[in-house]
């Protein structure tokens, strides 16, 4: 995606930009990428920032369901030419000369994405998952294996929990 400076010059405010999720080579994108974006200009940099909302398909980490999760990250970057800035080396600066007349910024929402996708993937909170014996996803229906009886060497340990 590309940011013209004619537009960051002008100022961007809630411009609504959808992008298919090929644009940003993000496979489990189910839904187009909305991003709303706004922008503050200052004498050396031009700070963008907004809202990105899509769909991801993804496999919960307990039944191995797949389910779609939706996903609201927020996006907060300077673009500037001002050295003392970008010297400061935070992720959140980005060089952009005064020579250029556009940047794309399609690494960074997909950067953005997959850095806000959930680390422990439930398809609900009450997942029950799979049989550890026979592999049948509890959350649809019991199975009839034997629960496990724990080991004895294991007790003590068991006394030290209770």
């Amino acid at each position: 995606m590309k940011l013209y400076r004619t537009d960051l010059e002008a100022g961007l405010k809630n411009k609504l930009i959808v992008l298919a999720p090929e644009s940003l080579r993000l496979n489990r994108v189910t839904k187009k990428i909305k991003c709303e974006l706004s922008n503050e200009k200052s004498s050396s940099s031009f700070r963008v920032y907004g809202k990105i909302d899509t769909t991801i398909n993804v496999s919960c980490d307990r039944c191995l369901k797949d389910y779609q999760n939706d996903l609201s990250s927020k996006l907060n970057i300077i673009l500037t030419h001002n050295e003392e800035i970008i010297k400061e080396m935070s992720s959140d600066v980005i060089r952009f000369k005064n020579s250029d007349d556009f940047i794309d910024i399609s690494n960074i929402l997909r950067d953005i994405i997959l850095l806000d996708e959930p680390i422990k993937k439930l398809c609900n909170n009450d997942c029950k998952g799979l049989c550890s014996n026979c592999g049948l996803n509890l959350n649809e229906k019991d199975c009839d294996c034997k629960k496990f009886e724990s080991n004895q060497s294991l007790k003590e340990l068991e006394n030290l929990i209770n």
